[in-house]
């Protein structure tokens, strides 16, 4: 009996993942390196990205679970986890340097590498986690793995909302501060 190499099962396992999760890692990969500058970015801008982040991570926990018995629990896990994320990043005030332009009404967004590890965090996460769905389906009915992958969605999705949430805080302030000293 044949004992597959890793490189054999590896080749199996990528030769299976549909092209257009290739594309999505490319995306990421160019907005996260984007992300790695400083940008200028409008109020619009700064809701779009946590928005598809937030979408993207409830969709994912409806495509894993939404058709189990672990579906509500699933859900509640994200929930948690999401909020739990917000909190932490609005706790942390990141990123710090962030600034409110008044006269263009954009806010100077300074680069960091972190956005694009999250991101590759989240293809990572869902990756695996539809891979191992992909090869034992009956995993979608357990609670402990439906709440964990879950979970995970929910913090990653937070991060990105939290960090928005603080860059357009200053613009509140910074406005709420002109408007003091008028």
């Amino acid at each position: 009996m044949h004992t597959p190499s890793l490189l054999d099962i590896v080749t199996q396992i990528l030769s299976h993942v549909p092209l257009y999760v290739w594309g999505i890692l490319a995306f990421l990969l160019v907005m996260g390196r984007k992300q790695s500058r400083t940008n200028v970015m409008t109020r619009k801008r700064l809701l779009v990205l946590p928005l598809v982040w937030v979408v993207f991570g409830a969709w994912g926990v409806q495509q894993g679970f939404g058709q189990t018995g672990t579906a509500n629990a699933a859900m509640v896990a994200w929930g948690l986890g999401l909020a739990a994320s917000v909190g932490v990043m609005l706790v942390s005030g990141w990123p710090g340097r962030a600034r409110y332009q008044p006269a263009t009404g954009d806010f100077l967004v300074p680069g960091s590498w972190l956005p694009l590890a999250m991101m590759l965090s989240i293809f990572v996460a869902k990756f695996a986690v539809g891979m191992t769905l992909g090869i034992q389906p009956a995993l979608s009915h357990s609670l402990v793995f439906a709440i964990g992958a879950s979970l995970s969605f929910g913090l990653f999705s937070g991060f990105f909302l939290g960090r928005s949430i603080n860059i357009l805080r200053r613009g509140l302030a910074s406005a709420s501060t002109a408007a003091v000293a008028a």
